[in-house]
C-alpha cells in the first residue's frame, strides 16, 4: 500500500512524473536491501526534499515520496525475512498505557479528519488545493499516519541493536541541521550579507512552508539542536569534534537570525535542562576537550553579542514583547470562539479547518486574499487562475500573491503580459524581486486597472519601473520571483497565457500557462499571516481535534518526559539529548503552530517514539533475569 501511494503520488508530480516515480523504485529498492537505512536518511533529508516553490505542491511535497518508499521497502524485507517483536522485549503495563494513548489520539485524529472532509463543500479534486478545500485536512493528518507507519520499524531496529539504530538517528540530525545551516548562510550571504543584524529580516533556511507565516524553522531548530550538544558528547576524536563545533557555531548563527524569541528560550532552555541532566555524567578530562570546549563557549557568547548589540532588529522585537502579547491573546481568544458546541469542544472543528474557520469568523483578521486554480471547461485544454483581493476591510496590510521562481538578469525594463478579464473591478499589481521567500530586496513594479468587462478576455502588456536587478555572487546567487496580486478591496481577476521577457525578448517564464494546473506557480501570503496559525500547539489541538485528543496528547507527553527523566537518572546516554528537543520543541509550542508543519511534526513523533522505544528496551533488558542494563 505505501509503495503503491508513493508511486502514484509521484505520477502525479507537477514538474518531473517520470523521474519521481523513478526516484520512489531507487529509494523503495535501497530500504529494502539496507532496512536499517531509512533511519539516517530520513531525518538527513527532511530539510531537503520540498522543493514547493517549483513544483506549486502545498498539500504534498518529496518529503511524502521519501517516507512512502522507505517505508514500504523495510516493511518488505521484514516481511520477507519473518523478522518479529521478541517475546523477552514485549511491553510492559507501564508501555501499554503510552500507546493505549498514542491509540486514542491517532483514532480521534481520524474522526476529525472525517469531520472535517463530511463538512467540507464539494471540489473537484486537484493536488493543488489550498489551505481552506478539503484535502488540507490529509496535510495535517499526514503526520501521525507517517509515524504509525514508520513505528513498527523503529521498534524493530531498536531491538536489534539500539546504539547502532542511535547513532543513525544522531547522525541523520547532524547531516540535516548541516542542510539547514548551510542555507541560512546563504541565503543571509545573498540577501542581507552575514553581519547585518538591522535589515528587519527573519531567515526561512529550506522551509517552505513558511509561505504564509509560521514557525517551522523554529521548531525544527528547537528539536535538531540538542543533537549538535550529542555530537559534541560522543565525538572522541579533535577532527570529529572540530566538525561539530563548527556546526554548533553555524546552528547557533541559524537560530539567532530567526530573530524568534521563541527560539531564544526554547532552545536555550533545552540546553541549561541539557546541562543539567548531564550534570552526573563525567567525561574523561582530556587538555584537548578541555580547552576546545572553552574556545567554543566563547565563540557562542560573541554570536549572541554581535546580533544583539550590533543590529537594533531583535531590540526592536524585545521592546514590542508586551505589545505582542497582548495581540496573541486576542488571536488565541479568536480562535478558541471557533468552539460553538459541546461536540466541537469534544472532537473539535475538523483537522485543517482552523484557517478558514478563522478568516470567516473573524473579518477583520481575514485571508489578504485567495489564489485559485480553476479547472479548464470542456473542449480546452488550459485552465486558468483568479486572483482575489480582500473581502473585507482589513486592519492590516498584507497580500496574497502568485509566485513563480526566474532567473535574474540585470537588465531593465522587464516587460509582462497576460490574459485577464473580470467580472468587478481590480487593481492587478506585478513584481519581479531578487527574493527568497517572504522578504524582497530589490523590486521593479508594474500596476493596471481592469475594469469589469464579464466574459471577454483582454490582453494586458505592462513594462515594468524600477532598478537592475542583480543575480548576486557566484558562490551567493539570489533567486529571482515574479509575484502576482488584486491589491484593491473586494477586486477579482482571471488570468492566463502569462508572459515575462526582457530587452532581448528571451521569455523567462517555464510555465506560462496553466495547463498543468498550478505547476510551477506557487501561492505565497505577503506581509500579513494570522489566520493560517493559531500560534499555540495546544490550542491548535484542542480547536481541530478536540479537548479529548488534546488530553490524550498531554498524556503521552508526561508518560514520555517521566521515562527519560528516569532513564536519564539511571545512565542512558541518548535519554539527556532526546528530553532536551522534546522540551525544546514543546516550549515553541507555547508561542508557535506545529501540527500545520507536516514535515517537522512527523519530526516529533519520530523523536517521541524513539525515547519510548530507547526506554522500553532499557528496562526490559535492565529487568530481565540475567540482564545487563542496556547501553542506551
Amino acid at each position: 500500500m505505501a509503495l503503491s501511494g508513493g508511486i502514484v503520488l509521484a505520477s502525479h508530480h507537477p514538474v518531473a512524473p517520470a523521474a519521481a516515480a523513478s526516484v520512489v523504485v531507487l529509494l523503495f529498492g535501497l530500504a529494502a536491501w539496507r532496512p536499517n537505512l531509512w533511519l539516517f536518511a530520513v531525518p538527513a533529508l527532511l530539510p531537503l526534499f520540498s522543493w514547493a516553490p517549483w513544483t506549486g505542491w502545498v498539500i504534498f511535497d518529496e518529503f511524502d515520496l521519501l517516507l512512502f518508499a522507505a517505508a514500504a521497502g523495510s516493511h518488505a524485507r521484514t516481511a520477507f525475512t519473518g523478522r518479529t517483536v521478541s517475546d523477552d522485549l514485549a511491553p510492559s503495563r507501564d508501555d501499554r498505557f503510552f500507546m493505549g494513548c498514542a491509540a486514542v489520539f491517532c483514532i480521534l485524529g481520524a474522526v476529525a479528519l472525517a469531520r472535517a472532509l463530511l463538512m467540507a463543500a464539494p471540489v473537484p479534486w486537484s493536488p493543488f488545493q489550498s489551505y481552506t478545500d478539503p484535502l488540507n485536512s490529509w496535510r495535517v493528518f499526514k503526520p501521525v499516519l507517517y509515524a504509525a507507519l514508520i513505528w513498527p520499524l523503529l521498534r524493530m531496529q531498536i531491538e536489534q541493536d539500539a546504539d547502532a539504530a542511535v547513532r543513525r538517528l544522531g547522525v541523520g540530525m547532524l547531516v540535516g541541521l548541516t542542510v539547514v545551516a548551510l542555507a541560512v548562510v546563504w541565503e543571509r550571504l545573498a540577501y542581507t550579507g552575514l553581519w547585518d543584524f538591522s535589515t528587519r529580516y527573519r531567515t526561512t533556511a529550506l522551509f517552505w512552508e513558511m509561505h504564509v507565516g509560521g514557525a517551522a524553522i523554529d521548531v525544527y531548530l528547537a528539536l535538531a539542536t540538542p543533537f549538535v550538544a550529542w555530537g559534541l558528547w560522543t565525538a572522541r576524536t579533535p577532527l570529529r569534534w572540530a566538525a561539530v563545533a563548527s556546526l554548533a557555531l553555524l546552528i547557533g548563527y541559524a537560530c539567532m537570525t530567526t530573530f524568534s524569541r521563541g527560539v531564544y528560550g526554547a532552545v536555550g532552555g533545552s540546553l541549561v535542562l541539557l546541562a543539567l541532566l548531564l550534570r552526573r555524567k563525567r567525561l574523561p578530562l582530556i587538555r584537548w576537550r578541555v580547552l576546545a570546549g572553552w574556545g567554543l563557549a566563547l565563540a557562542l557568547a560573541l554570536e549572541v553579542a554581535a546580533v544583539l548589540g550590533l543590529g537594533s532588529f531583535m531590540r526592536e522585537r524585545m521592546a514590542a514583547s508586551e505589545r505582542d502579547l497582548g495581540g496573541r491573546l486576542e488571536h488565541w481568544q479568536a480562535g478558541l470562539g471557533l468552539l460553538r458546541d459541546p461536540t466541537d469542544w469534544a472532537f473539535g472543528i475538523g483537522l485543517g479547518r482552523l484557517p478558514a474557520a478563522y478568516s470567516q469568523a473573524t473579518p477583520e483578521r481575514s485571508f489578504p486574499g485567495d489564489v485559485r486554480f480553476v479547472p479548464p471547461s470542456p473542449g480546452q485544454s488550459s485552465g486558468s487562475v483568479v486572483l482575489s483581493g480582500s473581502r473585507t476591510p482589513l486592519n492590516h496590510y498584507g497580500l496574497m500573491t502568485l509566485t513563480q521562481r526566474v532567473a535574474l538578469h540585470p537588465v531593465r525594463p522587464h516587460e509582462v503580459a497576460f490574459d485577464v478579464r473580470s467580472t468587478v473591478d481590480a487593481d492587478v499589481s506585478v513584481r519581479l524581486c531578487e527574493m527568497h521567500l517572504l522578504y524582497p530586496r530589490r523590486c521593479q513594479w508594474g500596476w493596471v486597472q481592469v475594469a469589469a468587462a464579464g466574459a471577454t478576455w483582454r490582453h494586458v502588456v505592462m513594462r515594468l519601473r524600477g532598478p537592475r536587478l542583480d543575480p548576486g555572487l557566484a558562490w551567493a546567487p539570489r533567486m529571482g520571483v515574479l509575484s502576482i496580486a488584486v491589491v484593491n478591496e473586494g477586486g477579482v481577476a482571471e488570468l492566463d497565457n502569462m508572459s515575462l521577457v526582457g530587452p532581448d525578448r528571451v521569455e523567462r517564464l517555464t510555465h506560462r500557462d496553466f495547463t498543468g494546473g498550478l505547476a510551477g506557480w506557487f501561492p505565497a501570503a505577503q506581509g500579513y499571516y494570522v489566520p493560517w496559525h493559531i500560534d499555540n500547539l495546544y490550542l491548535e489541538l484542542l480547536i481541530e481535534r478536540g479537548v479529548l485528543a488534546l488530553l490524550a496528547f498531554v498524556l503521552c507527553m508526561g508518560w514520555t518526559l517521566r521515562r527519560l527523566f528516569d532513564a536519564s537518572g539511571s545512565g542512558s546516554p541518548i535519554a539527556p539529548f532526546l528530553m532536551a528537543s522534546l522540551c525544546g520543541c514543546w516550549c515553541v509550542g507555547l508561542v508557535s503552530s506545529v501540527m500545520d508543519v507536516p514535515r517537522v511534526a512527523f519530526l516529533m513523533f519520530l523523536l517521541m517514539l524513539c525515547a519510548v522505544e530507547v526506554t522500553r528496551l532499557r528496562r526490559s533488558v535492565g529487568s530481565h533475569p540475567g540482564g545487563d542494563a542496556a547501553p542506551v
